[in-house]
Protein backbone atom coordinates (compact mmCIF):
# COMPACT_ATOMS: atom_id res chain seq x y z
CA UNK A 1 0.00 0.00 0.00
CA UNK A 2 1.39 3.78 -1.32
CA UNK A 3 0.38 6.73 -0.99
CA UNK A 4 -0.84 8.45 -3.86
CA UNK A 5 2.52 10.99 -4.12
CA UNK A 6 4.63 7.80 -4.37
CA UNK A 7 2.56 6.39 -7.76
CA UNK A 8 4.21 7.86 -10.27
CA UNK A 9 5.06 6.19 -13.63
CA UNK A 10 8.40 5.85 -12.61
CA UNK A 11 8.03 4.39 -9.32
CA UNK A 12 5.16 1.75 -10.70
CA UNK A 13 7.57 0.43 -13.45
CA UNK A 14 10.60 0.07 -10.72
CA UNK A 15 8.13 -2.05 -8.47
CA UNK A 16 6.98 -4.21 -11.27
CA UNK A 17 10.48 -4.85 -12.58
CA UNK A 18 11.64 -5.76 -8.67
CA UNK A 19 7.85 -8.16 -8.53
CA UNK A 20 6.38 -5.80 -5.95
CA UNK A 21 2.87 -6.11 -5.96
CA UNK A 22 1.61 -1.70 -5.88
CA UNK A 23 -1.98 -1.68 -3.83
CA UNK A 24 -2.79 1.98 -5.44
CA UNK A 25 -5.10 3.82 -7.27
CA UNK A 26 -4.38 2.94 -11.04
CA UNK A 27 -3.53 5.56 -13.53
CA UNK A 28 -6.04 6.47 -16.02
CA UNK A 29 -9.63 5.26 -16.24
CA UNK A 30 -9.37 2.03 -13.98
CA UNK A 31 -10.63 -1.06 -14.95
CA UNK A 32 -13.74 -3.18 -13.16
CA UNK A 33 -10.48 -5.57 -11.51
CA UNK A 34 -8.23 -2.56 -10.35
CA UNK A 35 -11.07 -1.06 -8.26
CA UNK A 36 -11.44 -4.15 -6.99
CA UNK A 37 -8.24 -4.18 -5.93
CA UNK A 38 -8.00 -0.48 -4.54
CA UNK A 39 -8.21 0.24 -1.00
CA UNK A 40 -10.27 3.54 0.20
CA UNK A 41 -8.22 6.19 2.39
CA UNK A 42 -9.91 5.23 5.29
CA UNK A 43 -8.70 1.55 4.91
CA UNK A 44 -5.34 2.87 5.82
CA UNK A 45 -5.95 4.66 9.32
CA UNK A 46 -5.24 1.60 11.12
CA UNK A 47 -2.15 1.19 9.27
CA UNK A 48 -0.93 4.63 9.92
CA UNK A 49 -1.85 4.75 13.55
CA UNK A 50 0.58 1.86 14.18
CA UNK A 51 3.49 3.26 12.64
CA UNK A 52 2.57 6.13 14.46
CA UNK A 53 2.31 4.37 17.50
CA UNK A 54 5.41 3.17 16.58
CA UNK A 55 7.44 6.21 16.45
CA UNK A 56 5.89 8.57 19.39
CA UNK A 57 5.52 5.62 22.26
CA UNK A 58 8.54 3.19 21.25
CA UNK A 59 11.08 5.67 19.53
CA UNK A 60 11.14 4.16 15.99
CA UNK A 61 11.89 7.60 14.58
CA UNK A 62 14.84 7.61 16.74
CA UNK A 63 16.75 4.30 15.73
CA UNK A 64 20.61 5.57 14.87
CA UNK A 65 22.25 2.20 14.95
CA UNK A 66 25.59 2.06 12.74
CA UNK A 67 24.85 -1.37 11.03
CA UNK A 68 21.81 -2.38 8.87
CA UNK A 69 21.15 -5.92 11.16
CA UNK A 70 21.30 -3.88 14.18
CA UNK A 71 18.56 -1.83 12.60
CA UNK A 72 16.62 -4.48 11.63
CA UNK A 73 16.41 -5.95 14.75
CA UNK A 74 15.22 -2.89 16.62
CA UNK A 75 12.78 -2.34 14.42
CA UNK A 76 11.41 -6.28 14.73
CA UNK A 77 11.54 -5.59 18.58
CA UNK A 78 9.53 -2.39 18.13
CA UNK A 79 6.84 -4.63 15.68
CA UNK A 80 7.30 -7.54 19.03
CA UNK A 81 6.57 -5.24 21.74
CA UNK A 82 3.76 -3.83 19.43
CA UNK A 83 2.27 -7.43 19.24
CA UNK A 84 2.96 -8.09 22.91
CA UNK A 85 0.83 -5.09 24.07
CA UNK A 86 -2.12 -5.82 21.01
CA UNK A 87 -2.25 -9.16 22.86
CA UNK A 88 -2.38 -8.33 26.39
CA UNK A 89 -5.53 -6.19 25.74
CA UNK A 90 -7.06 -9.11 24.50
CA UNK A 91 -6.16 -11.90 27.08
CA UNK A 92 -7.38 -8.81 29.78
CA UNK A 93 -10.86 -8.53 27.65
CA UNK A 94 -10.75 -12.52 28.14
CA UNK A 95 -9.92 -12.41 31.74
CA UNK A 96 -12.89 -10.08 32.84
CA UNK A 97 -15.53 -11.90 30.37
CA UNK A 98 -14.20 -15.11 32.49
CA UNK A 99 -14.60 -13.37 35.88
CA UNK A 100 -18.41 -12.54 34.63
CA UNK A 101 -19.50 -15.53 32.98
CA UNK A 102 -18.15 -16.99 36.74
CA UNK A 103 -19.87 -14.58 38.96
CA UNK A 104 -23.30 -15.21 36.93
CA UNK A 105 -22.55 -19.08 37.59
CA UNK A 106 -22.45 -18.39 41.26
CA UNK A 107 -25.99 -15.95 41.47
CA UNK A 108 -27.73 -18.26 39.48
CA UNK A 109 -26.63 -21.51 41.84
CA UNK A 110 -27.03 -19.11 44.94
CA UNK A 111 -30.84 -18.02 44.22
CA UNK A 112 -31.41 -21.86 43.15
CA UNK A 113 -29.55 -23.28 46.07
CA UNK A 114 -30.57 -25.17 49.64
CA UNK A 115 -30.77 -22.19 52.51
CA UNK A 116 -27.97 -24.15 54.03
CA UNK A 117 -25.23 -24.20 51.35
CA UNK A 118 -21.90 -22.34 51.17
CA UNK A 119 -20.59 -22.14 48.12
CA UNK A 120 -17.86 -19.48 49.09
CA UNK A 121 -15.76 -19.88 52.15
CA UNK A 122 -14.20 -16.83 53.70
CA UNK A 123 -10.61 -17.28 55.23
CA UNK A 124 -9.33 -14.82 57.81
CA UNK A 125 -6.02 -13.44 57.24
CA UNK A 126 -4.12 -13.82 60.34
CA UNK A 127 -2.12 -10.39 59.25
CA UNK A 128 -5.22 -8.50 59.76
Amino acid sequence: MVEQIHCTRDNRKLLKGNGIKLIAKPLGRPSSKAVAVHLSPGERNPIEGKFGQAKIAYGLDNIKAKLKETSESWIASIALVLNLVAMTRQALVCLVQEVYVMIRILCVNFIHSKPNTVYLKIIACPSC
